[in-house]
């Protein structure tokens, strides 16, 4: 507790979301559920950890999964909002009420009323892996949010991670 490592290196997060999904692409498949990963716009260079970011993209993606009925789709999108690079993780699952938003994050808080998932009876975990995640992306100076449109509308998991600004082309003023 109270030590998480990250060795920052150059790293494309669209490619490390990309990696991680279609690792556990076979777990989708045999849940029923659709997974849409959208064609990132391009390298999102950041300073990084490549191995807790991926770390973190599998427990939103896992938590996605697990709250998403039969049938139901998981999409991933990657892209860039003014300095921050971000990874969407959006579900088709029950949503998340508007005053859990934010407990959700809380070490052992688990939605009341969590009952079947997916795979079975409630595949929920033990309520550490998303303190876990926004701890690793607040680590990298980014973050995890989490937002929902409603009952029944699904939820949105936000990764976003400080981008490198892209390198500057063509010549540069000079002081006279």
């Amino acid at each position: 507790e109270g030590t998480l490592e990250v060795h920052l290196a150059d790293v494309d997060l669209a490619a490390v979301a990309v990696t991680v999904a279609e690792r556990l692409r076979p777990q989708f498949d045999y849940a029923n559920v659709a997974l849409d990963v959208e064609n990132p716009p391009g390298p999102l260079r950041i300073r990084g950890d490549s191995d807790r970011l991926a770390q973190v993209l599998s427990n939103l993606l896992g938590n996605a999964l697990g709250h998403t009925p039969p049938f139901g789709a998981v999409t991933l999108r990657c892209g860039r909002d003014r300095a921050m690079a971000f990874v969407d993780v959006v579900d088709t699952g029950p949503g998340i009420p508007d005053d859990e938003l934010e407990r959700i994050f809380e070490r052992f808080y688990r939605i009341s009323g969590e009952g079947e998932s997916t795979l079975g009876p409630l595949r929920a975990g033990r309520g550490i892996g998303l303190t876990i995640a926004r701890s690793l992306a607040r680590a990298h100076g980014g973050d995890v949010v989490a937002s929902s449109t409603g009952p029944d509308k699904g939820a949105t998991f936000r990764l976003t991670i400080p981008a490198i600004a892209p390198a500057l082309t063509g010549s540069r003023p000079t002081a006279t």
